[in-house]
């Protein structure tokens, strides 16, 4: 078993935002990735609203985030975390290569989509298919759109898209809507909103310039866009034994990024918010770092 102060559990922009922090702090730490750093950026093909870059992809912004950890000797240590453990004043995190004795852990995982995805909806990412409505909703002004999901994020996208676009279609796959009610009823009452109640979208279809409709009990419906918010999938299980409070798949934490376990911190995609952005996923990771390493600190 090795040993540091702090174990950053993902290096998506989150865990590698906090890394940064944990480095000028000079804090002894190990971050730690289960298969490619960067997280959701390799998925984004075109990022507008990230500060100082009018226009980047994701792959482009990863880069300039990879160069600069490296600039600053981080070093990326690959493994899959498979269990956290609370052992006497710290943690013990278990990967599928190692064990790490610490006293703080920052866990920022992200959420994973369900490896049951609709068809199309991989090849079309980033071509039409998105998961952000805030990040990408500006490309789809005047068009005609479609949201899937029975939940209250999918009721959230819905409704901010609803003010940007010429039609929503809201296909849920359930007989009645779940959620928020406020939600729901401000959706009913949007005259480009059109719900379509125990529905599937059985494909996503496009060209060579991106998703051109979705497939409907076997209706085709035309839709320049497509914001998929069902399958997702938590990655909080290497929590199960700490059992930290939670809302749904995601993790409660304070305003300084902390749990309600001391010394156990969750930044990014991971913790329950309103706003999942790349700037809040890095906002929570220099937070939870910053605050790790005071923790660490005052127990020295």
């Amino acid at each position: 078993m090795k040993k540091t102060d702090i174990v950053v559990v993902g290096a998506g922009i989150a865990g590698l935002t906090a890394a940064i922090y944990l480095k000028r702090a000079n804090a002894d730490f190990v971050i730690l990735e289960g298969s490619f750093p960067g997280g959701l950026l390799n998925k984004l093909k075109t990022i507008e609203n990230y500060p100082g870059f009018p226009s980047i992809t994701g792959n482009e912004l990863l880069i300039k985030l990879m160069n600069h950890v490296k600039s600053l000797g981080i070093e990326i240590t690959y493994g899959n975390a498979q269990s956290i453990l609370k052992e006497g004043d710290g943690f013990d995190v278990k990967t599928d290569v190692d064990s790490y004795e610490c006293k703080s852990v920052i866990v920022a995982t992200g959420v994973n989509q369900s490896n049951d995805s609709i068809k199309g909806q991989d090849k079309f990412a980033g071509l039409g298919v998105s998961y952000c409505a805030t990040c990408d909703g500006n490309f789809f002004k005047g068009l005609d759109v479609a949201v899937i999901g029975n939940n209250d994020i999918a009721l959230e996208e819905s409704l901010y898209l609803s003010g940007l676009v010429n039609k929503l279609y809201l296909v849920n796959p359930e007989d009645k809507l779940n959620g928020n009610q406020k939600l729901i009823d401000s959706l009913k009452k949007a005259n480009n909103v059109e719900i379509l109640n125990g529905k599937k979208v059985s494909e996503i279809k496009g060209d060579d310039f991106g998703v051109t409709s979705i497939v409907v009990d076997e209706k085709e419906i035309p839709v320049s866009g497509v914001f998929p918010y069902v399958g997702k999938k938590s990655t909080t299980q290497i929590l199960n034994n700490l059992k930290p409070e939670m809302h749904g798949i995601f993790v409660n934490v304070d305003s300084k990024q902390q749990t309600n376990i001391e010394g156990l911190y969750a930044a990014g995609d991971i913790v329950d918010k309103k706003l999942r952005q790349l700037v809040t996923a890095a906002n929570d990771g220099a937070i939870a770092a910053t605050n790790a390493a005071q923790f660490v600190k005052e127990r020295k």
